[in-house]
């Protein structure tokens, strides 16, 4: 928690938000803003947003256009993107709204939904929203689904499996 913390205080310090209107007291406008995980010196995620604003009180950063990228061994495993969302600082949880689109690099997936939630302490993203992932010529349609963040355990809820022809 003190890492997550100490680079967001750090973003702080990097970004500007010269040109926008002033915001809140309390809340701070940001833009090119970067936060990220590390344990050891060793990436796990990082989220990158054109603009995002802080409201220090309620411990709360929200997104625009915000893009995840998880980590396995420096590689990038997965992708996540999305129009809005927020991240819930002390919790280390993050929710993605609109057009969310999960790009599993490794076994080539895009997984697409509406709303999408990650946890930093359960390592896993999930939704109870309409889900639909394809793979090569399958598409998998289901509602309600969970994942690790690279979709190299998916449970899905409701599912309905398409395979397309040759």
């Amino acid at each position: 928690m003190k890492r997550l913390l100490a680079l967001t205080l750090l973003a702080l310090g990097a970004c500007s938000a010269k040109g926008s209107a002033p915001a809140a007291p309390g809340v701070s406008l940001l833009r090119d803003f970067s936060i990220a995980e590390t344990a050891a010196g060793i990436s796990h995620w990082r989220l990158d947003s054109e603009t995002a604003s802080m409201d220090e009180k309620k411990g709360l950063i929200h997104f625009s256009a915000p893009r995840i990228h998880f980590y396995d061994a420096d590689k990038v495993s997965s992708e996540i993107t999305s129009r809005t969302g927020f991240l819930q600082m002390y919790k280390k949880e993050v929710e993605l709204t609109d057009d969310v689109v999960v790009n599993a690099k490794k076994d080539g997936m895009l997984l697409k939904t509406t709303k999408l939630y990650y946890s930093s302490a359960r390592g896993k993203v999930w939704t109870d929203e309409p889900v639909i992932i394809y793979r090569d010529r399958t598409v998998i349609r289901g509602r309600g689904f969970t994942a690790n963040p690279d979709l190299s355990e998916i449970e899905i809820k409701h599912q309905e499996t398409r395979m397309g022809g040759t």
